[in-house]
């Protein structure tokens, strides 16, 4: 048995890459387009993945201090500590009063966030009427102006990673296509070929074969090419951390786009000739 499906895929590999090179004008069209579509793929991944790190790394350092009234009351400042902390996701700091030569800084209390998107929520509850006696007068133009930038960013990664979405199956459904009106073009040319296998009782895998390996073959091309000119053109990339987005796109994106481009190309192959595996003969 594993004879057997040794010399099929030796078969179809060897009569796939004879078909690959006879054709070589479109299957190399049809591997380009593959890899510009999974180079802009990757492109969209690793906007994604900027727009994550950034947010992430503004995460470690969002915090705001809030001025505390003089002589507050320690227990309710418990109380708002375990409000905050039971929660949201936060660090919380007191920073005691300081005096300096012409002016003096009240107590304040310190957050930092570890989840920018629980920032207006925490605002309102230290704005809530319950803690008026602890929390002071402070800059509400601040507050505005850091919430605002805060719901912006947010407003990008939710935008981002929509979009990422959609590119995704857009590029995927674009790659099958692009596989299947290829393999439309090259079946079509051996159709007579395939009816005389038909005709003479070859089995539906035996003729199929070479067509699937081939088109195995031209979506793990596509891939590879588009993987390395990324990569290349990666590191021209100032803004970006590319050393931090090249490890994530090889853990996470590489490998899986190589299965799913092989897989695809496999896919748009299969598709396109299955018509002439199974239809009556006296159609071809």
């Amino acid at each position: 048995m594993n004879n057997n499906w040794k010399g099929f895929f030796i078969r179809s590999f060897r009569e796939s890459s004879v078909q690959l090179w006879r054709n070589k004008f479109l299957s190399g069209a049809t591997i380009l387009l593959g890899a510009l579509i999974l180079f802009l793929l990757n492109f969209v991944f690793s906007i994604k993945f900027f727009a994550d790190y950034s947010l992430k790394n503004l995460e470690s350092r969002a915090d705001f201090s809030v001025p505390l009234q003089e002589g507050f009351d320690s227990f309710k400042f418990d109380a708002l500590k375990n409000d905050l902390n039971n929660n949201f996701s936060v660090d919380l700091k007191l920073l005691e009063e300081e005096s300096f030569e012409n002016f003096s800084v009240p107590a304040r209390l310190h957050v930092k966030f570890k989840k920018l998107t629980e920032v207006r929520a925490v605002f309102e509850m230290l704005k809530g009427i319950r803690y008026d006696e602890i929390i002071g007068l402070w800059d509400v133009s601040a507050e505005v102006d850091f919430t605002n930038l805060i719901e912006k960013l947010l407003t990008i990664r939710s935008g981002v990673e929509v979009a990422s979405r959609w590119l995704l199956l857009l590029f995927l459904a674009g790659g099958v296509l692009l596989v299947i009106n290829t393999f439309r073009i090259v079946i079509f040319s051996r159709r007579e070929e395939i009816s005389i296998a038909r005709l003479v009782g070859a089995d539906t895998w035996f003729i199929a074969g070479p067509f699937l390996m081939e088109g195995l073959l031209m979506g793990i091309l596509s891939a590879l090419i588009a993987i390395f000119t990324f990569i290349f053109v990666l590191r021209k990339i100032a803004i970006f951390p590319g050393g931090e987005i090249f490890l994530y796109l090889w853990n996470n994106v590489f490998p899986y786009e190589i299965f799913v481009a092989g897989s695809i190309g496999i896919l748009g192959a299969w598709l396109a000739i299955k018509r002439y595996l199974f239809a009556p003969l006296s159609e071809h």
